[in-house]
């Protein structure tokens, strides 16, 4: 009985000796955690910079970053990955990535007949069907370059938001636009038959708001604002006689005229 006795302290001991080194084993998770405070401490540290302005607290603020960063360090083991892979180039052998060109060239001279031409390789080249159908042309006068865009190519029918096929042909348009700073006037035109809708008022309404989704589409993908203007002509400048449904698709239209004439802004080419 009495050996019995003796025994069971050995037997707990044996117990508590093993708990005592799982302990040690999931407390280890701390030094990680510890780390990571420290660097986040250093983080919030540099939010806190930016809203200082005497030179004083900025050099304490150094210190304080120095002292941070230098105990994170001495808190990092470095870890062995192994001998480096047969083949792996050096730094003196790494090869040079070269950007990838513009897909549209800057335009050095400031000249109609250049963007006249990358206005024409654009239709015929990316959109030969919608051209070869009249959907869309490239046309030039004396004074300007005109885009000509059948609506039903840019929008639904009675609608001012533009469609999917509309944001991809403007993409190539504002490319070209941003090459060649000059005047663009973006013309909405519609054909007689008056809306049938209740978040319109008129065919006013609906030109004015089609060239200003336009423009809008254009200034997000870089053309400069001050240069570019929407204008709504309603039915008042058909290309056609409106007879037929036929004459008024041809007048359902939206124009970009861009401008051969060199000038600062928009405001300053029509006003002075």
């Amino acid at each position: 009985m009495s050996e019995k006795s003796s025994r069971v302290p050995k037997r707990r001991r044996v117990v508590a000796k093993s708990s005592t080194k799982a302990t040690q084993g999931r407390d280890r998770w701390i030094l990680s955690y510890a780390d990571f405070i420290t660097l986040l401490f250093a983080f919030f540290v540099a939010l806190y910079s930016l809203s200082l302005k005497n030179s004083d607290d900025e050099a304490r603020l150094k210190e304080t970053l120095q002292g941070v960063f230098d105990a994170v360090q001495k808190s990092i083991k470095p870890i062995n990955i192994g001998e480096p892979i047969v083949g792996e180039p050096k730094d003196s052998e790494m090869v040079e990535v070269k950007p990838i060109p513009a897909a549209v060239p800057t335009i050095e001279e400031n000249t109609s007949s250049a963007v006249y031409s990358l206005l024409s390789q654009v239709v015929e080249n990316q959109f030969s069907g919608l051209h070869a159908t009249g959907q869309i042309s490239v046309t030039e006068s004396a004074d300007w370059v005109s885009l000509e865009l059948k609506s039903g190519l840019l929008f639904g029918q009675g609608e001012y938001e533009l469609t999917n096929e509309a944001v991809a042909l403007l993409i190539l348009v504002a490319d070209i636009l941003k090459a060649y700073p000059s005047v663009v006037l973006v013309e909405g035109n519609t054909d007689d038959l008056p809306v049938n809708s209740r978040r319109l008022v008129s065919n006013w309404h609906l030109s004015s708001l089609r060239s200003s989704s336009v423009v809008d589409e254009l200034v997000y993908r870089g053309v400069n604002p001050t240069m570019i203007a929407p204008i709504g002509f309603s039915s008042e400048h058909p290309k056609v006689r409106n007879t037929n449904d036929y004459a008024r698709q041809q007048n359902r239209r939206v124009i970009l005229r861009i401008s051969k004439r060199n000038a600062d802004n928009l405001h300053d080419y029509l006003f002075q």
